[in-house]
């Protein structure tokens, strides 16, 4: 025995799923609220960003770099410093997280963003603005200047 369906019952039963999908959408997002993300005050922080809040901006464009440094570091005033005129240039891309770790003997540093990752262990600036390049969603036009 066949069944025979028209294809005006078959189109009714689609267009039924679909609206049906529509409201079951809404009452499902009804159900759980949104979280309320509360950002620091300033994008140079001197603490690990909570990784929801570090997940949330790397999903929305922006680059969070962790400098991980030693107060004996020779080197580490200058990559600080370096790294926090590009976050104060960059207010609307750059988050810094700052970490002080006396157990450390060189810096690292990790910038995250939507295209990856890089670790860099007591890089440089050329190495940082390299990196940063790479991985900025809008990256600085130096860096269009580096590539010719």
């Amino acid at each position: 025995m066949k069944l025979k369906f028209k294809p005006a019952w078959i189109g009714l039963f689609l267009i039924g799923i679909m609206l049906f999908s529509t409201f079951a959408y809404a009452v499902i997002q009804s159900l759980y609220p949104k979280q309320d993300i509360k950002l620091p005050e300033t994008n140079i922080i001197g603490y690990y960003l909570d990784p929801n809040l570090k997940n949330a901006l790397v999903q929305y464009g922006q680059t969070v770099i962790t400098f991980e440094y030693n107060l004996g570091c020779n080197n580490c005033v200058d990559q600080k410093s370096a790294l926090e005129f590009l976050a104060n240039e960059y207010k609307q891309q750059i988050w810094l997280e700052e970490i002080v770790d006396e157990s450390l003997d060189d810096s690292k540093i990790m910038i995250s963003s939507i295209y990856g990752e890089d670790k860099l262990v007591g890089g440089n600036e050329t190495e940082v603005s390299s990196s940063l390049c790479k991985l900025m969603v809008a990256p600085p036009v130096s860096c269009a200047l580096q590539k010719t």
